[in-house]
């Protein structure tokens, strides 16, 4: 039963760690193998900047808390000068791609939010409705109407919170694309 619980707790783990988005890459660590499981362990890891872009991308970012110009003006500096410090023509072109689609999903994302939290009151109310329909004595549910409906209730608030995190998924989106661009 021992294993059964350490799985368990690995998959709660690795989906809360999918769900706050933590903004790094995955790097498998180990794996463990005994006569009744095995087991993989992940560990995720902020992307490796050379010495020469950490640099420059700090300088970029100090540059943008800096600009006095307006937020389009020091967005659009900021994405040349955070682009300039990745290798010249294939790295830079990357960065460039990674800050564009990045952009178009922060756009994105309240809309992206708003479908999602609709399709979970879609899903709400026909788990309600299913809910109603059980008939006395049928254990589909196994625990009755109440059950039924705290379930109903439970799925809503995780799909909610999975809704919630539309621009945390964008910025996971931008690291691991960064990750891919060639550095100074």
């Amino acid at each position: 039963m021992f294993w059964k619980t350490r799985e368990l707790t690995a998959g709660i783990v690795l989906v809360g760690v999918a769900l706050l988005g933590c903004p790094a890459h995955a790097q498998t660590t180990s794996t463990t193998s005994t006569s009744t499981t095995s087991t993989t362990s992940t560990t995720l890891l902020r992307h490796p900047y050379s010495d020469a872009t950490k640099t420059c991308v700090r300088a970029a970012n100090q540059a943008l808390k800096a600009c006095t110009d307006t937020a389009a003006n020091c967005q659009t500096q900021y994405q040349t000068d955070f682009s300039k410090c990745f290798a010249a023509g294939t790295g830079a072109k990357c960065a460039k791609s990674c800050i564009t689609k990045d952009g178009s999903c922060v756009k994105a994302a309240p809309a992206t939010r708003a479908t999602c939290k609709k399709a979970c009151r879609v899903t709400r109310r026909r788990d309600v409705n299913a809910c109603h329909t059980i008939s006395d004595g049928d254990n589909i549910w196994a625990g009755g109407d109440a059950a039924c409906l705290t379930t109903a209730a439970g799925n809503f608030d995780l799909c909610l919170a999975v809704c919630r995190q539309a621009l945390v998924d964008c910025q996971t989106t931008f690291e691991f694309c960064i990750a891919n661009c060639p550095n100074l």
